[in-house]
C-alpha cells in the first residue's frame, strides 16, 4: 500500500447468520432486542454467530428456532462484511419459508431479551426507510428481499 506503514486495530469475530423468515402472507418476523451499546431497543432480523464446527446452514436454523421459534426451509442469499473497516465478521444472509411454530418459549441467551415482532414486508420495508429499522443488516435484508421475485414485487 504505497509503502506507508499504517496502525491499525482489528476486531477478531466468528462470523455469523442473519435470517429473513417470511410467510406465505409476506409477514416478516423480526426481534426487538435492547442493545447496550446504542443504549436503545433495536428491531432486527433474526442473527447470531456461528458456532465452532458449525456450518452457516446450520447456524440459520438453530438461531431462528432459538429466537423466534421457527422452522421452515431455509435458503443461502448472500454473505457481506458487517464493518470491513475494523472487523473480520463476516454475515451469511438465509432466506426463511413455509414457516412452522415450534415452540412458544424462546432459548434465549443471557444477555438476550428478545421480543418477535410479526410485520408485513412493506411495513418493513417503510420501516427501514423512515428510520423505524435502524439497524444496518436488517435494512440491507429487508431491502434485498423486496427485489427478489415472487417476494418483494
Amino acid at each position: 500500500m504505497n509503502n506507508k506503514i499504517l496502525k491499525t486495530e482489528v476486531v477478531q469475530h466468528s462470523d455469523s447468520v442473519g435470517i429473513i423468515p417470511i410467510d406465505d402472507k409476506k409477514n416478516i418476523f423480526l426481534v426487538e432486542q435492547f442493545r447496550f451499546a446504542p443504549k436503545k431497543s433495536l428491531i432486527e432480523i433474526p442473527a447470531g454467530t456461528i458456532e465452532e464446527n458449525e456450518k452457516p446452514i446450520e447456524a440459520a436454523i438453530r438461531e431462528m428456532n432459538q429466537e423466534i421459534g421457527f422452522k421452515g426451509k431455509v435458503i443461502p442469499l448472500i454473505d457481506w462484511y458487517l464493518a470491513p473497516g475494523y472487523d473480520t465478521e463476516k454475515m451469511h444472509i438465509f432466506l426463511a419459508t413455509d414457516l412452522k411454530k415450534v415452540r412458544d418459549r424462546l432459548q434465549m441467551d443471557e444477555d438476550e431479551n428478545i421480543r418477535i415482532r410479526k410485520m408485513k414486508l412493506k411495513n418493513a420495508i417503510s420501516g427501514c426507510l423512515n428510520g423505524q429499522i435502524s439497524d444496518c443488516k436488517t435494512i440491507a435484508a429487508i431491502l434485498l428481499i423486496s427485489r427478489l421475485k415472487n417476494i418483494g414485487q
